[in-house]
């Protein structure tokens, strides 16, 4: 039982230093927070040793952090210094010596409003808390271990046992018979490379729990994702990898490789390295594969491709429509009609009517949209930007231009012609060739012939043509062929040399455009003489190699019976007349960037370029040819294709017997 006097008024009044007096005060009704007086502060002072006396008194404290031996005896040496530093705290029952602590007490109300000695008081207090937040911190730096980054965990070791799935897609029994098939190709194949690798091949080399995870990656990968099938394609899996060769699994480590590199480094895209084609094939095996990948045009005509020869009596009736039609063309560029003058119009000497031409040279595009924009984009120029509609064109010319690809037509200024026999053409080879066209008054006419040849790319044939009607345009801009180089290229001779020398890096300009001198090219003084020199190299048994190759062949007025068309080869999804370009082709299937002189700096084509990229095409076409005869069983026995004794059937089931052997 506690004694309380609270009715009473204290006899010390506000002077009392008592820790719980039995008396009352006013400020016992008093807010906790009161703003401290210079009274109070007085009597603080006064009342330090009786503070210091009544610390028998049992309080409850809470635990605290051990404070740094500098502060507490600072307060020691400094009784009053150390309780005016470390105001609001309550203090470590310790003979002698003051502490401060870590949990904050209210201080007494007191009554007394003097602003000088409350502001002294409130910055003391404001130091105090700065200095008890610098001990704790100090405290819990020494008290508190250093945070170290986490390490990475090492992969959990497998065992070869199918992953427990929630749904089964066959009995356990079954997936690790399988499970043991598959990895036991890994293991084989791993072995193979080991032995047939190297340098830098044992980078691909897979250890032993490598192969175990791998196996169980793929059988989880079936049994989740194709459950209803899991026992067929299981079983094709293995049958392909038991069939599979070295090279091939070489190549398909090499691919994985690099996505793991992606992977781990996602700013290091290592998709952009230009492919290398490794087929695994000499020059003469991938020949016999081509024959496989021809692609016939009889029934193509209707798409610009001539299979026969067009007869007289229809290019007489061609010639009869030029004549009726008295030269009026339709521009190829502006849509502007006007008309052609072959031989130049006899008052004047004008080659053309209609003034000059002013058009856009790029193509349309819509640019693309952010992310929730919702408006209309219309379509615009490459060449420069400006809208479908807004100008006429930004790019003028001295003459209209116009073509035709009517092969009656085309034959009434020169005729076609089958590929002869040609008993001294080389047999180990195919050739790629690749033509440049240029404006004159007779259409489009061939201006440069370039053939390469194939597998190997070596440049087999480049020239200059001179065409047969006076030239309107020569369409630098992607021909890559410049007036001054048609006025200073030598005349070929027949004991010339074909293969064109290399010149140094001048440039010439033209309306302040660059254009590269890049080779010395000779000059043939007509298609007909270009279309000799091809088949020199050509049998009708050569396959031809190119892209969009009725462009080609009607530019040089050929028609050849063995082609390999890289348009067909890859056909667009839309079906013929649609069509992949070159550059796109090469920059999907081999990283490649191609056609790079073209557009604003108008520096042309490299006719050599674009016939051995078309050359490269079809190599990767071969590599992924030979790549599925592997897996259906097909092989090399002392260097010839052997097929497979019997075809896998494709629709049959996984059998016990197939299992259990």
């Amino acid at each position: 039982m506690s004694l309380s006097l609270k009715h009473i008024p204290c006899p010390a009044g506000n002077k009392c230093t008592a820790f719980l007096c039995i008396f009352g005060h006013e400020s016992d009704q008093a807010p906790a927070q009161a703003v401290p007086t210079v009274e109070d502060a007085g009597s603080r002072d006064e009342g330090l040793e009786a503070a210091s006396a009544n610390q028998h008194i049992p309080r409850k404290r809470f635990r605290t952090d051990p404070v740094q031996p500098s502060a507490s005896s600072e307060s020691s040496k400094n009784p009053v210094k150390g309780i005016t530093a470390n105001a609001g705290r309550t203090t470590k029952p310790a003979p002698g010596k003051l502490e401060s602590a870590t949990r904050p007490v209210s201080p007494p109300p007191l009554k007394r409003k003097v602003p000088l000695i409350k502001r002294r008081i409130d910055l003391s207090a404001a130091s105090s808390t700065s200095a008890s937040r610098n001990l704790l911190s100090s405290s819990q730096s020494l008290s508190t271990p250093v945070h170290k980054p986490p390490q990475p965990k090492a992969k959990k070791a497998e065992s070869l046992n199918p992953r427990l799935l929630k749904s089964s897609p066959a009995s356990h029994d079954i997936r690790l018979k399988l499970l043991k098939m598959l990895y036991s190709e890994f293991t084989r194949l791993n072995k193979d490379l080991k032995m047939a690798a190297k340098d830098n091949d044992t980078r691909l080399l897979m250890a032993e729990q490598e192969l175990i995870i791998r196996a169980l990656d793929e059988e989880q990968h079936v049994a989740v994702h194709k459950p209803a099938v899991y026992a067929n394609v299981m079983k094709n899996k293995v049958v392909q990898y038991k069939r599979m060769k070295v090279d091939q699994w070489k190549a398909e480590r090499e691919e994985e490789r690099q996505k793991a590199i992606q992977k781990q480094n996602p700013h290091i895209d290592a998709s952009n390295a230009p492919k290398k084609i490794d087929t695994g094939l000499t020059p003469a095996q991938e020949l016999q594969l081509a024959k496989r990948i021809l692609t016939p045009i009889i029934k193509l005509s209707e798409f610009g491709y001539v299979p026969d020869v067009p007869s007289d009596e229809s290019i007489e009736k061609a010639r009869q429509g030029v004549e009726a039609s008295k030269g009026w063309e339709k521009c190829d560029r502006c849509q502007q009609r006007f008309q052609v003058f072959p031989g130049r119009r006899e008052e004047d000497g004008a080659l053309t009517t209609g003034g000059s031409c002013t058009f856009h040279w790029g193509k349309t595009f819509i640019a693309a949209k952010a992310p929730g924009d919702r408006s209309h984009q219309p379509k615009r120029y490459q060449c420069c930007g400006q809208d479908v509609g807004d100008s006429v064109g930004c790019f003028t010319r001295d003459h209209h231009v116009y073509k035709t690809s009517d092969p009656k037509r085309l034959a009434s200024i020169l005729n076609f012609v089958e590929t002869p026999e040609n008993p001294l053409a080389a047999t180990d080879r195919a050739v790629c060739f690749d033509c440049e066209m240029g404006y004159t008054v007779h259409g489009m006419e061939l201006i440069r012939l370039t053939a390469t040849s194939w597998p190997t790319g070596e440049e087999l044939l480049d020239v200059l043509v001179r065409p047969l009607g006076e030239i309107l345009d020569l369409n630098s801009r992607y021909s890559g062929v410049w007036p001054e180089d048609m006025a200073q290229a030598p005349a070929w001779s027949s004991g010339d040399d074909l293969k064109p020398t290399k010149s140094g890096n001048g440039y010439g300009s033209e309306d302040g455009e660059l254009k590269p001198k890049k080779k010395k090219l000779k000059i043939v003084s007509s298609p007909e003489v270009a279309r000799d020199l091809l088949f020199s190299l050509i049998s009708p048994s050569t396959p031809l190699i190119g892209h969009g190759l009725e462009n080609d062949l009607n530019s040089v007025r050929i028609v050849h019976p063995t082609l390999i068309d890289t348009v067909l080869l890859y056909p667009h999804k839309g079906g013929l007349p649609y069509r992949h370009g070159l550059k796109m082709l090469m920059d999907v299937h081999l990283n490649r960037k191609i056609q790079q002189e073209t557009g604003p700096k108008m520096l042309g084509h490299d006719s050599a370029e674009d016939a051995r990229a078309a050359g490269d095409l079809v190599r990767l076409k071969i590599k992924n040819s030979w790549m599925d005869m592997q897996r259906i069983g097909w092989r090399l026995v002392n260097g010839e294709f052997v097929a497979p004794e019997r075809i896998f059937d494709k629709k049959a089931t996984l059998t016990e017997e197939f299992i259990e052997n």
